[in-house]
């Protein structure tokens, strides 16, 4: 089991890793805005309409493929060798279960990050700031919905 001073300095860790992503965001939008007048490009609008909608499209797939991974990884059997092992281990700063759940959030912010850059690119190449702020949004409301929940950590370890 857990203890509430792993769970605590896990969170921690958790909450910090969450917010250097989110706010990773606000600089794309930020970088995008000051570079505004200086990036040229010379991409026909038949072919951004293309790019654009192949990117939202797989900012959807996107959007559905991390929930599924995210449910899927909080769901898996833990072998119980793989956590003996882990226990064992004290040089780990962790619980296994704050450990595991570090690795799921990654993956979760990481696939929800790329939405954001989606918004990024197609910003860079088109000028469309609607992209930007949309595919940004959405990104931010994915990993808004994959905030780290204490919970989750305590379901971890008990099937650890």
């Amino acid at each position: 089991m857990i203890t509430e001073q792993e769970l605590n300095k896990g969170m921690t860790t958790l909450k910090s890793l969450w917010f250097a992503l989110f706010a990773s965001l606000m600089l794309y939008v930020l970088v995008a805005l000051q570079i505004k007048s200086s990036a040229h490009t010379t991409f026909s609008p038949e072919a951004y309409n293309t790019l654009r909608l192949i990117l939202f499209g797989v900012a959807f797939v996107t959007l559905v493929v991390t929930w599924y991974v995210r449910k899927h990884l909080l769901s898996a059997k833990v072998a119980a060798k793989a956590a003996n092992v882990a226990n064992a281990a004290k040089s780990t700063p962790h619980h296994p279960a704050v450990a595991r759940y570090t690795t799921i959030m990654i993956t979760a912010m990481g696939l929800s990050e790329a939405i954001g850059i989606y918004g990024f690119i197609l910003y860079i190449l088109g000028k469309n700031q609607i992209d930007l702020y949309l595919l940004t949004a959405l990104s931010a409301a994915a990993m808004t919905l994959y905030y780290p929940k204490r919970q989750d950590i305590i379901e971890l370890a008990q099937k650890m």
